[in-house]
């Protein structure tokens, strides 16, 4: 009943979405920790006046209140038994960047790379660096008082948190910034309310528990537990080793240039604000805040050294901090190991390969396998930075790689900073598990600390990962357990005991980056002793009585062991997939690769893009496989209506395969779609596909019946099934004009003029006999787009090989992508029996133009015909024309190199070509052999013939096959080419090239833009002779 009128109340009150739907309530459940606790509703409010109702709102009838952002968070504070406020899909104002005075002011859903990107315009940046920086909001960043791989310079968000203007509990609002200590006392004698209460709580917390603080505060600087009383004093027990040196050179010229104190607030003044950071929420929710910022360097250098073992490294950071760096991170061999793994992080690691050839391959693991430092130095000098370089000792004989450029330092960050999803990459029921992930010391005790965690987790039968701050010293530490089983609870709650012992001992912080939450606030008490948690508690009642404010985290908080989203009790079912899951441990493996981490809801790159366009979570990757779980688990009964939802859940799923590339953990969306598809339409529900379906799945036979007479069928394409009646029978966008049939077929064209099954012109191959080719066709290219088809035939005939071409046309894509699976596995099989004919002994390379038709035979055949050891062999000789002609043979130079040397008339003079790359080039891991795959390829391959390349950096193009076409995705198809893709093109001189190779992304180019995408191949401009 309760919630039928906080319902009603908060929809009269707010014009944003209010949801007390279980799918919703499930989707907000979890965040990036192992816990799970489903909330009383979610409210999106629009403004921070809505946000500040909501409040308002929820204390009128007692409930919890549970601000939240991008749950990014790994201890469990984004979740509980709350009303959630999502402050991230519409609070993103940026309401005020002063370069002047150096700060911004911003809502608390704004990401903070966006903040950063706004003001390194002037030259600016927030300090503080989490990993999670891409998705991370400010209101969470502060929430949590987040710090990052520069701490050692910027110390942490509390530091830069100048003021902040709040809604107190009962809905009032305060503002929150520094005073003088008079001010503090005439603020705290108001009329009561709870901002005088604050006050009054602070300043006696000031008064009389100064000495309690003094003596049980943790001996490091680097901590986010339990509230920052410290600042009120102000005093801390030792502070960041390079803020003295570089806190001068944050204030304006014109003021004075001696070092900020630590913490950075004088004595002579209170400033409540950053309380607030590392609090949780639990004693108000930012509607807005200044934040401090801080100058960029002018310049950084890495350097990469690497030690024998995990304890040898931590050993050398306190000699290597006197040096001055501005960070210095630990990268283990088994983040090396994962990383090559995961296409997006796989490139990054190429530029290593000279220092890191033994790295990630070592059978050791833990204390004594390898590991990495990563250390930076910034500043404005390039001498005085060169100088500190190189002071690096010389490890085991091998002197520090260098990345000077900024392109090979951001693919060094971009493998560190994803490290804890690629950890989490692993398949099976053992994890490596966020419980203990943040403790920090004293740095100087880092090399004692490791040796004795790597004991604790030996005696518990089990190893960790350690990566992350060093420099900071706090660790990120996962052991590896299972806690599907009682053993697994029972070993993490034990190495948790001693963990924490041995930190306290260590003089160290039971959270030094990831706060309290769910894992660790039962450990206050034994951290903080009875006299500062009385202080704790004095100012949690005193400014939320009714203990409504995010309950259950910093105080009174449940077990560490409980509320667990895995679990003993939990049984787990799935149905039979028809699509091999092997490699991912199953269907339920594949679907509990997500982490939660949320790197999904990042604004740029591939993956997501239906999240980028709509910033609901349901339409995240995170989110698609929440709720599969909740359904697989129990959680979500198994019926006709859980299957509607998720059939709404992944109907926005472009299936452009951007998180098999760049979720840290590959989870593969697109694949769990196809399956799910197939499940849908195949589960003896009665349900079956619309009719547009078929259209679409059909669409090589439907238009090998309409070749025979294109004209007829074009006039029906273009008058009949397009605008108001094709939307009205079939769902199609009366927005679009469907393809139109090319008066000759590909095949048609091929024996008309060059003989059936061949096509061979003047061979350069220095070879008598040319080399064969098998040509696989596809749909698009068969009956739409045959110039294209000819034109990759022009060009092996001038590379010196003899095309036959495969007499079946496609692989199957259309039907994959409308969830037929079986008769895609029928399909594979006439594909694979009339290349078998055509090449018996298992040899001859298998080309392509249309990358989704191609990949889908190196991919897709894998798991339809799984344990085929020739389906696999077949799969490494099948290439994408531009991966194919820009291999060498042997040791002859590259196919394209021979063309251009061959067809001088072909070299270009710096004609400028934009390129979009198809979602499946992108998503492709590089090649063991080194050669260039994917968008690479193509780069490649124009660049040979003179083109200026350009790649635009976006990702799908939003048409993905059918799905811009229905008339239900119209408007989120154009959403999606409109996040990057058209500014870039319209940006675009009208003398560049605009090249795609993908069909799909060439209508939506040409839909959105009014620009038309040729097919790179094309640009090799061979004439037929």
């Amino acid at each position: 009943m309760c919630n039928t009128l906080l319902n009603n109340a908060l929809n009269k009150a707010i014009t944003g979405e209010v949801c007390f739907d279980k799918p919703t309530r499930i989707l907000y459940s979890t965040d990036a920790s192992i816990y799970q606790i489903e909330p009383l509703g979610v409210a999106f409010p629009r403004t921070i006046d809505e946000l500040t109702a909501c409040v308002e709102i929820a204390a009128s009838y007692k409930v919890p209140i549970l601000a939240r952002g991008s749950g990014s968070s790994l201890a469990g504070q984004a979740i509980g038994p709350a009303l959630i406020l999502d402050c991230s899909r519409y609070l993103h104002h940026q309401v005020e960047i002063n370069p002047e005075e150096r700060t911004a002011t911003v809502e608390p859903g704004v990401i903070l790379a966006s903040l950063n990107k706004a003001a390194g315009s002037f030259g600016l940046q927030f300090g503080p660096d989490p990993a999670s920086a891409e998705r991370a909001t400010l209101g969470g960043v502060m929430a949590n008082n987040a710090s990052g791989a520069h701490s050692i310079l910027y110390g942490m968000a509390a530091d830069h948190l100048l003021s902040a203007e709040v809604i107190l509990a009962d809905g009032s609002q305060a503002t929150f910034e520094p005073v003088t200590v008079e001010e503090a006392y005439r603020r705290a004698s108001l009329n009561f309310n709870l901002e005088s209460a604050f006050y009054q709580a602070a300043i006696h917390i000031r008064d009389h528990y100064a000495d309690a603080i003094r003596q049980n505060w943790p001996g490091t600087w680097r901590r986010a537990s339990g509230y920052n009383l410290n600042y009120l004093l102000p005093w801390s027990s030792s502070q960041p080793p390079q803020w003295a040196e570089v806190s001068n050179q944050w204030e304006d010229s014109n003021r004075s240039s001696s070092p900020l104190p630590y913490p950075p607030i004088h004595s002579n003044t209170l400033n409540l604000a950053p309380l607030l950071a590392g609090s949780e929420g639990t004693l108000a929710v930012i509607r807005r805040a200044t934040v401090r910022l801080l100058p960029l360097p002018r310049y950084t250098l890495l350097a990469i050294l690497v030690y024998p073992s995990l304890a040898t490294a931590c050993d050398a950071v306190p000699d290597l901090l006197e040096l001055g760096p501005s960070a210095i991170e630990l990268i283990p061999e088994t983040l090396v190991q994962l990383a090559r793994s995961v296409p997006a992080y796989a490139h990054q690691l190429a530029f290593l390969n000279p220092l890191i050839s033994h790295v990630g391959k070592s059978e050791r693991s833990g204390q004594d396998s390898p590991s990495m430092l990563v250390l930076e130095f910034a500043g404005d000098d390039r001498g005085k930075l060169h100088k500190q370089v190189q002071s690096l000792p010389v490890v085991e004989g091998n002197p520090p790689l260098l990345a000077e450029s900024a392109k090979a330092q951001s693919q060094v960050w971009a493998v560190r900073k994803v490290g804890l999803g690629i950890l989490m990459s692993r398949t099976g029921d053992f994890k490596p598990v966020p419980f203990i992930e943040d403790l920090a010391i004293p740095v100087e005790r880092l090399g004692i600390f490791v040796r004795e965690m790597e004991r604790i987790l030996s005696e518990h039968s089990t190893h960790g990962d350690f990566y992350a701050h060093a420099s900071a010293g706090c660790l990120h530490i996962r052991p590896i357990l299972n806690l599907k089983s009682v053993q697994g609870i029972t070993a993490m709650r034990s190495i948790a005991e001693q963990a924490v012992g041995l930190v306290l001992r260590l003089g160290g912080a039971v959270s030094g980056e990831h706060g309290d939450g769910l894992a660790r606030s039962e450990w206050m008490e034994q951290a903080y002793g009875p006299e500062v948690m009385a202080a704790f508690r004095e100012l949690k009642q005193a400014v939320d009585p009714e203990g409504i404010m995010n309950p259950g985290k910093i105080l009174d908080s449940p077990g560490m062991d409980t509320n667990l989203r895995m679990g003993p009790e939990r049984r787990v079912t799935t149905w039979q997939p028809f699509l091999s899951f092997t490699s991912q441990g199953g269907l339920l493996g594949a679907v509990e690769m997500c982490n939660g981490a949320g790197v999904c809801r990042k604004a740029n790159g591939v993956m997501c893009p239906s999240f980028q366009a709509t910033g609901n979570e349901m339409h995240s990757t995170r989110g698609r496989a929440n709720l599969l779980w909740a359904m697989f688990s129990g959680r979500l009964q198994q019926s006709s209506i859980t299957d509607d939802v998720l059939k709404e859940a992944l109907d926005l799923c472009l299936a452009c395969k951007g998180c098999k590339a760049e979720c840290p953990s590959a989870v593969d969306m697109a694949k769990i779609k196809y399956e799910f598809l197939q499940y849908y339409y195949s589960s003896g529900s009665g349900r079956h596909h619309p009719l547009r379906d078929y259209l679409f799945a059909y669409i090589e036979l439907l238009a090998h019946l309409g070749s025979t007479f294109p004209w007829l069928v074009n006039f029906i394409l273009c008058n009949l099934l397009t605008g108001r009646v094709g939307e009205r029978f079939l769902g199609l966008s009366s927005n679009r004009q469907l393809p139109t049939l090319s008066q000759h077929s590909f095949s048609t064209l091929v024996s008309k003029y060059l003989g059936e099954h061949s096509y061979h012109k003047n061979p350069l191959s220095p070879k008598s006999c040319p080399e064969p080719v098998l040509f696989l066709s596809d749909p698009f290219t068969e009956y739409y787009h045959p110039h294209v088809g000819m034109a990759a035939l022009r060009a092996l005939s001038a590379a010196g090989y003899q095309a036959k071409i495969v007499p079946v046309i496609g692989t199957g894509r259309t039907l994959i992508s409308k969830g037929f699976l079986e008769q895609a596995r029928r399909h594979a099989l006439k594909v694979l029996q009339a290349i078998k004919r055509l090449d018996p002994d298992d040899l001859i390379p298998v080309i392509g133009v249309e990358p989704s038709e191609i990949y889908t035979l190196k991919e897709e055949y894998l798991d339809l015909l799984p344990g085929d050891e020739k389906v696999k062999a077949l799969t490494q000789r099948t290439y994408l024309i531009d991966e194919f002609l820009v291999r060498p043979r042997g040791d002859e130079k590259s196919p394209i190199l021979r063309i251009a040397e061959q067809n001088s008339t072909l070299r270009t003079t710096g004609t400028t070509v934009l390129l979009h790359g198809h979602c499946y080039q992108k998503a492709q891991s590089p090649a063991e052999d080194g050669y260039p795959v994917g968008v690479a390829a193509t780069v490649v391959m124009l660049e040979a013939v003179g083109y200026k390349v350009s790649v635009i950096d976006a990702g799908c193009c939003g048409m993905a096959g059918a799905f811009g076409y229905e008339s239900e995705h119209y408007d989120i198809s154009m959403r999606v080419g409109g996040l990057s893709l058209f500014p870039a093109i319209r940006g675009a001189s009208p003398h560049t090239i605009i090249a795609a190779p993908g069909v799909s992304c060439q209508s939506q180019i040409e839909d959105g833009t009014r620009r038309k995408a040729l097919h790179p191949i094309l640009l090799l401009n061979l004439k037929s002779e």
